[in-house]
This record gives C-alpha cells, sequence and structure tokens, in this order.
C-alpha cells in the first residue's frame, strides 16, 4: 500500500527542489520524493542531474537529499560505503510522488 503524503509535505520539499534546480550547472529533472527502507523516518528527494558540457558523452547521476517526514530538511545526504551498500540502498526505494520539472507546484 502507497504511503499518501500530505500536500504541505511536498510543498516544502518540492520548495526545496525549485532552489536545487535554480542552482543546478546542469540540467535538474525527474524530482521524486521517495521512502527509503535503509532509512526510517525520513523522507529521500531524488533527482537526476544530467552534464551535458561534453555533447559526445553527457553524464546522467542521481542525487539525493533527505528530509524529516513533515518535509523538513535534515541538512545530509547519501553516500554509500561501497557498490553494494549502494544497490541496497536504490533497491529500497519507494517513490511516492514525481515531478518532471521543478517549476512552481503549487500552481
Amino acid at each position: 500500500m502507497k504511503k499518501k503524503l500530505k500536500q504541505s509535505v511536498i510543498d516544502a520539499i518540492m520548495d526545496r527542489a525549485i532552489e536545487i534546480n535554480k542552482g543546478c550547472k546542469e540540467q535538474c529533472r525527474d524530482f521524486e520524493i521517495m521512502l527509503s527502507r535503509k532509512r526510517e523516518n525520513s523522507l529521500i528527494l531524488r533527482w537526476t542531474s544530467i552534464d551535458i558540457s561534453n555533447e559526445d558523452n553527457p553524464v546522467q547521476q542521481y542525487r539525493y537529499e533527505c528530509f524529516q517526514t513533515d518535509g523538513t530538511s535534515q541538512m545530509c545526504s547519501v553516500h554509500y560505503a561501497d557498490q553494494d551498500e549502494a544497490n541496497e540502498f536504490i533497491w529500497s526505494l519507494e517513490p511516492l510522488y514525481h515531478q518532471q520539472f521543478a517549476i512552481d507546484h503549487k500552481l
């Protein structure tokens, strides 16, 4: 059963996504609010950054930021000790809300 997020939580986290997008040197898109079994009582904002400075070799990466369940930033990011830990974390994610671009979500 998928957890339902309060609109105030979505608004708080997506407000942060707008800030991230404004400061993004690359192209940032596909902002998702997620749960992780690896980080209880936390929400994860995941987005994709795409560096197209080298058109022949664009680099795409997932970025993460942690939030309290009320939408307050935990001022942390997600790091892994090794590839196994990274895979375990990625497979533990459950999407709750998706927004392709960080635009004003309150319109």
